[in-house]
């Protein structure tokens, strides 16, 4: 059965906007090869931390909306754990399903 994540990733500023969408791209791929599916990326564009992570005040904000089974979880997390450029991720099983997009608040959308 899959199930309705969010799920928030943020990308090292050392990289070029392509770059840092390259690695959304790894992770849409990721989710693609377990049986799920990407439903919708947000981008957030590049905007500061509210402290530091690994000595970087900025970041690359993307929202993932996906569905997968359950157990892919503990493996989607693991292979953020070990991408270098994601700097820190949080994700979160959607009772409710995946909301709709809310007009102006994103920067922009991609299906796929």
């Amino acid at each position: 059965m899959l199930r309705d994540y969010e799920s928030m990733v943020l990308v090292t500023p050392d990289l070029d906007p392509e770059g840092a969408k390259g690695v959304i791209e790894e992770i849409r791929e990721l989710v693609g090869s377990a049986g799920g599916e990407v439903v919708r990326v947000e981008e957030w564009g590049l905007r500061d931390l509210a402290y530091p992570i690994r000595k970087k005040t900025r970041a690359y904000y993307f929202v993932l909306y996906f569905r997968a089974p359950g157990d892919f979880v503990r493996e989607y997390e693991r292979a953020l754990e070990l991408k270098e450029p994601v700097l820190r991720y949080l994700t979160i099983r959607l009772e409710k399903g995946i909301p709709e997009p809310q007009g102006e608040e994103t920067c922009s959308t991609s299906t796929g």
